[in-house]
């Protein structure tokens, strides 16, 4: 192994970063379900952005017998007319299927979601000096955290939690970390998931707060820009994929570009993270060949010590879906049967990243490995 990565010890940190994607997240509670069947693949720090901060939390907020159960009680009540799905029955794939996936799109838009929000009554004024117009409220979601996420537990340091949200005045990401000594509560959590306009944004800590999307929808350098001694094994569950399939169709080229800006979003972080650790790697070899009074040198001390760098592994899967979803709008589909479907596909590509990543040979000469699914 070259000088300046460092190898496993003291121990390896697992850690899982959730995108953000409304109804899309359904597909990350079934990749964590996965994940949690493998007990030393449970995640040690989970970082999450919008709906992700929400599966973060519901995650880090229970006991890990109880966590699958809590996802699944926190999707079951997101129908406000379950007996429609019902009385319609299973719908096959093709046109039949995208229909009732655009149906429950609009149903969404006019009704809200049992459970997660419903239409606001003022929407083309201001309530009060401080209140921003938003299209829902997310009061409902709001007590549903606080049944669900035990919020001692979440800090109490069992799984280290990092959520970011972006501040609405400035445009900075503001980022909440159990391990820097913060403490998130259910406020935090709904400030990571107001997407302007559809929700209004939240005052914490006398900042407004919005969507962590807005700065980084997959905040994973929250994870890899740590510094630590230790190698990090990092599942990224990517809501919107950077490949897919020709669009023949306006609707399917808008939903191409959503995917690609989001999931081109993070393939550029990842290609910037791995710049910088090669880099820090290369000063750390170049450190090794230097005199020991040279490394002592306190002009030069500072910047060797910039040579050390742990050995990171990411492993990424992403959702792309069926042909006969709701294209651009499958954020907001919330049919039984797709968020059904969602729930597989997350469970499905998990298993695939957890094989590749058994299946892999240590690669000493990268500084950060990234495995695609």
């Amino acid at each position: 192994m070259p000088d300046g990565v460092i190898g496993e010890e003291p121990g390896r940190v697992v850690s899982l970063v959730l995108a953000g994607g409304i109804a899309l997240g359904m597909y990350e509670a079934g990749a964590y379900a996965a994940l949690h069947e493998h007990s030393d693949l449970r995640p040690d720090w989970i970082a999450g952005s919008s709906i992700g901060a929400v599966t973060a939390a519901l995650i880090a907020g229970n006991s890990p017998e109880c966590r699958v159960k809590r996802l699944r009680e926190f999707w079951e009540a997101t129908d406000p007319f379950p007996w429609m799905s019902t009385w319609l029955g299973e719908v096959p794939a093709g046109a039949l299927r995208q229909a009732q996936n655009n149906a429950s799109v609009l149903q969404t838009m006019l009704f809200g979601r049992s459970g997660l929000f419903r239409p606001r009554l003022a929407l083309g004024y201001q309530v009060g000096a401080q209140d921003v117009p938003a299209l829902f409220d997310v009061g409902p979601m709001a007590k549903r955290l606080v049944d669900l996420v035990d919020f001692d537990l979440l800090n109490s340091g069992a799984i280290r939690l990092a959520i970011s949200c972006t501040d609405v005045i400035s445009g900075e990401r503001v980022v909440f970390d159990t391990g820097h000594g913060d403490r998130i509560g259910p406020q935090h959590v709904l400030a990571s998931c107001a997407l302007l306009p559809l929700f209004a944004p939240v005052e914490v800590e006398g900042r407004l707060l919005a969507d962590g999307c807005l700065g980084a929808n997959t905040p994973i350098d929250l994870v890899l820009n740590e510094s630590d001694s230790r190698e990090v094994l990092c599942f990224v569950v990517e809501l919107f994929a950077r490949q897919g399939s020709r669009p023949h169709t306006i609707s399917a080229s808008a939903n191409r570009a959503g995917d690609m800006a989001f999931g081109n979003q993070t393939r550029r972080i990842l290609e910037g993270l791995q710049r910088e650790r090669h880099l820090r790697s290369l000063i750390g070899q170049l450190a090794s060949q230097l005199p020991v009074e040279r490394q002592n040198d306190p002009a030069l001390s500072a910047i060797l010590a910039e040579g050390r760098v742990s050995r990171a592994t990411v492993a990424s899967i992403a959702y792309r879906g069926r042909l006969d979803e709701a294209g651009m709008f499958k954020p907001f589909d919330f049919s039984r049967a797709t968020l059904a479907d969602r729930w597989i596909a997350g469970e499905e590509a998990m298993q695939l990243a957890i094989t590749a990543v058994n299946e892999r040979s240590p690669d000493y000469g990268n500084a950060l490995t990234v495995i695609d699914i």
